[in-house]
């Protein structure tokens, strides 16, 4: 078995079907399921068994897909650590970033690292918070970016920091909440924990939620075209847009934070471009915070 076998193995695991690993993989069916029999027939077992829903893999068939994927991250290991030779900073950086940070600074940030680090490649997959986090934890990323707190066993950093607002087209008083109308989107559950626990702070009654949209960016669409308010962190905010903003205080009358923080393996930083992107992250997010 070489590389090509081994992701074959995980692609035909991963989507349980045949024709859509075919697919995936850009091959002939009738040579994806040639190369899988040459397998089977080297190690003498059975992978899978065939149903009606795809394809359920036998206790042999898992093992040999486990080996298959040691062998392909121990590949990507030698070679980041061979990329690494020279002092040269290149090779592909494997980032995991959610979301709402990937949609409003993501851009700006690689394209600023990009021109400082020509010969630097990007892998980005985005996501909710926890799958973030898990993308890190089984090393399938050097780095993930996630926004509020998150138990992480290893190095975090506050790469940003920002205040929680009521944004509105018009002016308006918090007292004035309860009887207008809320546009609520789907968010990180820790975010929408301090929104709720921040609004039965300060109301006896729910919110009037309006609408119910996919993403802030939508909500801020929708408020920006005076369909009700919405709550949700400075980083929406661009500067074309023509919002009025209050920020959320606690019950100590400071400012309520919500913070983004990148997540990675310390041992990671052996290699100069995983080094080099954590000391430029830190650096950025300074600078960006003093122009505002």
């Amino acid at each position: 078995m070489g590389t090509k076998d081994w992701i074959i193995l995980q692609m035909v695991y991963n989507e349980k079907n045949i024709t859509k690993a075919a697919e995936r993989l850009y091959m002939a069916q009738p040579t994806l399921t040639y190369r899988l029999q040459q397998i089977e027939k080297e190690f003498n077992i059975k992978l899978f068994y065939r149903g009606r829903k795809g394809v359920d893999f036998t206790e042999e068939g898992e093992l040999l897909v486990k080996h298959a994927a040691a062998m392909l991250k121990e590949e990507q290991k030698i070679e980041e650590q061979l990329q690494n030779k020279g002092g040269e900073v290149k090779g592909t950086l494997r980032l995991s970033v959610s979301r709402t940070f990937a949609f409003y600074r993501l851009p700006q940030l690689l394209k600023a690292f990009h021109e400082k680090f020509p010969q630097v490649e990007f892998h980005v997959t985005t996501g909710v918070n926890h799958d973030v986090i898990q993308t890190v934890y089984k090393q399938e990323a050097h780095i993930g970016i996630v926004r509020g707190n998150h138990t992480w066993p290893n190095k975090s950093i506050t790469i940003s920091e920002e205040h929680i607002c009521v944004l509105s087209s018009q002016k308006i008083a918090l007292e004035e909440l309860p009887s207008m109308r809320r546009v609520v989107y789907q968010t990180d559950p820790a975010l929408n924990m301090v929104i709720e626990n921040w609004w039965k702070a300060h109301f006896s009654k729910p919110p009037i939620n309006h609408m119910d949209v996919d993403n802030v960016e939508i909500a801020k669409r929708m408020v920006l075209n005076g369909f009700g308010y919405c709550i949700a962190p400075s980083i929406v905010l661009e500067e074309h847009d023509l919002l009025q903003k209050v920020f959320l205080m606690d019950r100590n009358d400071s400012p309520i934070i919500w913070k983004t923080r990148m997540l990675y393996r310390e041992e990671l930083t052996e290699l100069a471009l995983v080094k080099e992107f954590v000391d430029f992250v830190q650096m950025y997010g300074l600078m960006t915070s003093e122009e505002k």
